[in-house]
């Protein structure tokens, strides 16, 4: 969820603050989780400007493939916020085990197709 709230707009900041102070009344959260819910939102008040900065210089110095890997890094975990904020941590939990899974059964079933793959031209030439 902190990955989500980074992309907001400063001026979401003040409604993130009256929503902390209203949960806090409420009851829905406690003293100590409201504490660092406020320290997280001054932290990325103060921190905004130099992330700018710091994303302008990788922008320019960076290569571009480093910037496809950094971009690809980035929206795999906007998306795993966002399925942990829709099903929970357990099922986002779940979710990523099998995709895993299924990346490292395709990757096995590459290496062998190309490894398999001089033997099938050449058994299959002579049928």
């Amino acid at each position: 969820m902190m990955t989500l709230s980074a992309w907001l707009p400063d001026e979401f900041l003040v409604v993130g603050i009256a929503l902390i102070g209203v949960g806090l009344m409420v009851g829905l959260i406690t003293g100590r989780k409201a504490a660092s819910l406020l320290g997280v939102v001054v932290l990325l008040a103060l921190s905004g400007p130099f992330i700018d900065l710091f994303l302008d210089t990788i922008l320019a110095v960076a290569p571009w493939w480093l910037i496809l890997l950094l971009a690809t890094w980035l929206v795999f975990a906007l998306l795993g916020s966002l399925s942990r904020l829709l099903i929970g941590r357990g099922a986002t939990n779940e979710m990523v085990g099998s995709l895993a899974a299924d990346v490292v059964r395709f990757g096995f079933r590459t290496i062998f197709s190309l490894l398999a793959f001089p033997f099938r031209l050449v058994f299959g030439a002579r049928r």
